[in-house]
């Protein structure tokens, strides 16, 4: 956890540097899962989502929020201006959903008291908007599915290689046991966002070890079980009866994040 924390707080560092207000920045990917790997055959990058604070200039402009990809040292950090931000996560998004969950994370110490208040309703949020995480989250097992054999640029060799990337399909099976877990074995989200079997299966997934035909079987099984699945638990709910009154307190305390920065800033004549 140590080296983990050390490189977010140097890319924390270079950002600021850059003039960049960072308020929150997190480990993103394979260490939150368990799934990190780093020996001689495979090392796994460390990424990282940072969340930035507008400045006034950037708010009386009406610019553009951030939402850009950069490449570290480590491996890629996505950044992400925080009022797009929490829209995503209002979109039950999983891949931010991740963030309110990692074990490994910053706070700026003066954005604290807001982000403290955003880990408390964080369960609460997931419960009003399960339906649409459960879309969400088929929806990016389907968006994996679709780059399992694709040659991309990112992923051309192990295309070219094997056949496909095994990476794609041991996020399909992670997806796949965390919609399980959560949905039907009622765990924790942060205990389900971590699997806890099939592991030898997902490592051998991430490395590659099975034949194209093999996974593409594989694949093919889980997302038809995970389309069943998903119709049945979305049957079972009647979204016109949940209250989305949390959505409401989730963007007021990104709103008093913005404010707070701007008062800084007014305060230091910036």
């Amino acid at each position: 956890m140590t080296r983990l924390l050390e490189c977010l707080q140097k890319q924390k560092e270079i950002l600021e540097s850059q003039g960049y207000s960072v308020a929150y920045i997190c480990i993103y990917g394979s260490q939150n899962y368990g799934l990190d790997i780093n020996n001689d055959e495979y090392k796994s990058d460390i990424d990282m989502k940072a969340i930035i604070v507008p400045t006034l200039d950037d708010l009386i402009r009406n610019s553009k929020p951030i939402s850009t990809t950069i490449e570290t040292q480590w491996g890629q950090c996505d950044l992400k201006d925080i009022r797009s931000y929490f829209q995503t996560l209002l979109k039950a998004n999983p891949a931010y959903i991740e963030t309110l969950y990692t074990n490994y994370y910053l706070i700026d110490e003066k954005f604290t008291n807001e982000f403290y208040q955003i880990f408390k309703l964080k369960d609460e949020l997931i419960k009003a908007l399960s339906a649409q995480f459960l879309r969400a989250m088929y929806g990016m097992m389907c968006e994996k599915e679709k780059a399992l054999c694709h040659p991309y640029p990112t992923i051309a060799h192990k295309i070219e290689k094997y056949g496909y990337d095994g990476k794609q399909s041991h996020h399909i099976l992670r997806l796949w046991i965390m919609m399980q877990d959560y949905f039907e074995r009622r765990m924790p989200l942060n205990q389900c966002i971590h699997p806890n079997r099939h592991i030898d299966i997902l490592t051998e997934l991430k490395l590659n070890k099975f034949t194209l035909d093999e996974v593409k079987f594989f694949v093919a099984e889980i997302m038809q079980q995970a389309k069943v699945f998903r119709d049945e638990v979305l049957s079972e709910i009647d979204e016109s009866k949940i209250d989305y009154s949390i959505k409401d307190r989730f963007l007021m305390l990104s709103q008093n994040i913005i404010k707070n920065k701007i008062i800084e800033e007014c305060k230091r004549g910036v």
